[in-house]
């Protein structure tokens, strides 16, 4: 049974091992967090539901516990909750101690472990693990825009009345304030105006901070979109997904070395390839200029 550790059993964490309980993924979740209380109830609740899974095990760990080198896969959701008003970008000193701390608990890896990030700023989270955790860069990979692009299918889906596995287009960019809808590849039956594009990339960019306003937190998405990545990983299925992925393509060197929200081949191994992706003069423009936000957000 492959062997899945979640660090952080909030929200995320929590709705992430139960969406994976319920895929029947066949993993054994192990949930790691400093609140041992929370910890135990969230897997107690998660056991709850194992009658229903064939083939899910959930337990919770302590850090002495842990044998670092039999994990499979690590999930990192653990950081500091967005609050209203506040941008991802503004977690970034928060989680960047905290992932830190992590690295130092968890000790030597497994050389296979794939390392999956969640924790916002979610692009430049997975840049930092990249340089803390002794792994290739290919093994180390952040949740991008995946969510980001179910929210903009979601909503061609709804505008089209056709269902959602029919739906193309992708969000690319950053996981953040600069993402943009690379309409060029959408659905070419949604006939929108300009006007229309910039209202929907609105709707889009801003979900999650509607969603925080409303009830605190986002969990649903973000704990089904990290359990297709898992599956895809587990599985070695090949999918094409936009995460966090270190694109080659940038003519910029410097850019290369930023994961960014793009087009990824995801397997056992982690990353298998990132293929150029086809855009417009004007998204090309859009992603640089995402890629150079990230970058300076880096060098502060």
């Amino acid at each position: 049974m492959d062997q899945v550790l979640i660090i952080g059993a909030g929200q995320v964490g929590a709705h992430i091992a139960q969406s994976g309980i319920v895929k029947n993924l066949g993993a054994h979740f192990q949930l790691l967090d400093p609140d041992h209380d929370l910890t135990e109830s969230q897997t107690l609740d998660l056991k709850d539901t194992l009658l229903f899974s064939k083939y899910s095990r959930v337990s919770h760990v302590k850090a002495k516990q842990l044998n670092a080198e039999e994990l499979d896969v690590i999930i990192i959701t653990a950081g500091a909750n967005q609050k209203p008003g506040e941008t991802r970008l503004d977690l970034l000193d928060k989680n960047t101690k905290i992932l830190k701390s992590i690295s130092d608990q968890l000790g030597k890896l497994n050389p296979k472990t794939i390392i999956i990030m969640v924790t916002n700023p979610v692009d430049i989270m997975t840049k930092i693990a990249q340089d803390v955790f002794d792994l290739p860069k290919s093994q180390i990979l952040g949740s991008g825009t995946l969510l980001d692009s179910s929210r903009l299918r979601w909503r061609i889906a709804e505008q089209l009345g056709i269902n959602i596995n029919n739906v193309h287009g992708y969000v690319l960019g950053e996981h953040g304030d600069s993402e943009f809808v690379a309409w060029s590849g959408v659905n070419s039956r949604l006939n929108l105006s300009d006007e229309e594009k910039e209202k929907w990339e609105l709707a889009v960019r801003s979900e999650a901070y509607d969603i925080i306003e409303g009830k605190g937190a986002t969990y649903f998405g973000i704990g089904s979109s990290t359990i297709h990545i898992l599956s895809a990983i587990l599985n070695d299925t090949h999918e094409v997904m936009p995460l966090s992925v270190n694109y080659p393509h940038f003519k910029d060197e410097t850019l290369r070395n930023i994961p960014i929200g793009m087009p990824a081949v995801i397997g056992k191994d982690g990353v298998v390839a990132v293929h150029e992706t086809p855009l417009s003069d004007r998204e090309i423009e859009l992603l640089e200029k995402s890629a150079r936000t990230l970058n300076e957000s880096m060098k502060k």
